[in-house]
């Protein structure tokens, strides 16, 4: 009898469970982007964190408050996320180029994503769009990453790379080479000496770029 009772009780308890009984319950479909009438219980509320948050985010921007140890441990993080992936994207570029790699031949012809798409690779230049765009895919802000061409010094080898800005900082860039001719890891500009960029643009912006006084003191840090 009290085998019997034991054995209710973990047959119930089985029945009971998570895992048993989810598949009971049904399927619900979900619009997640109605919009909120406006009797919504929450439309006041949600407003009004909306218009602080703004305000506060342009105040932020315009003087930044005094920095807490849990901020300045939340900006180490997000910086320290921010790197890896940068790292691990140069990572993954330069092992699918080993296998997508198609060189132009004899004319240098720029690859549009549709073309790197159609062919299934391309050279540096088509492979440096892919980091480009991934990086601005994963959230890296428009003043942060541009496309470059960089040249070595001794050999005047022109390369396509994308560096990437850091927090805006337009002194030493991180450099994230498609297909690791400059490098086969990510490294700061200054830490690749003989190459040197020469133009930097996207989409919509093109710039030269110019040595100046600070360059010696940059190429120093």
């Amino acid at each position: 009898m009290r085998k019997l009772g034991l054995g209710i009780a973990v047959a119930a308890l089985a029945f009971l469970s998570c895992a048993q009984n989810t598949r009971f319950l049904p399927t619900v479909a979900r619009d997640f982007f109605v919009a909120a009438p406006r009797e919504d219980p929450w439309n006041a509320k949600i407003r009004n964190w909306q218009n602080r948050h703004k305000l506060d985010l342009a105040q932020v921007a315009a003087q930044p408050p005094a920095r807490p140890p849990l901020i300045e441990s939340y900006d180490a993080f997000a910086a320290e996320i921010r790197r890896k992936i940068a790292a691990d994207t140069v990572s993954w570029i330069q092992s699918e180029s080993h296998r997508h790699y198609i060189p132009d031949g004899e004319s240098d012809h720029w690859a549009t994503y549709s073309d790197v798409v159609a062919t299934n690779g391309d050279d540096c230049d088509g492979l440096d769009l892919l980091t480009f765009m991934l990086l601005r895919k994963l959230g890296f802000a428009q003043n942060e990453i541009f496309r470059s061409i960089v040249v070595e010094r001794d050999s005047g080898q022109h390369h396509m790379v994308t560096l990437w800005f850091e927090a805006g900082d337009k002194n030493d860039p991180w450099l994230l080479d498609p297909t690791g001719v400059v490098t086969n890891r990510l490294v700061r500009l200054s830490d690749v000496p003989t190459w040197s960029p020469i133009e930097i643009f996207d989409e919509a912006r093109h710039y030269r770029v110019e040595e100046s006084p600070r360059a010696g003191a940059v190429a120093q840090r």
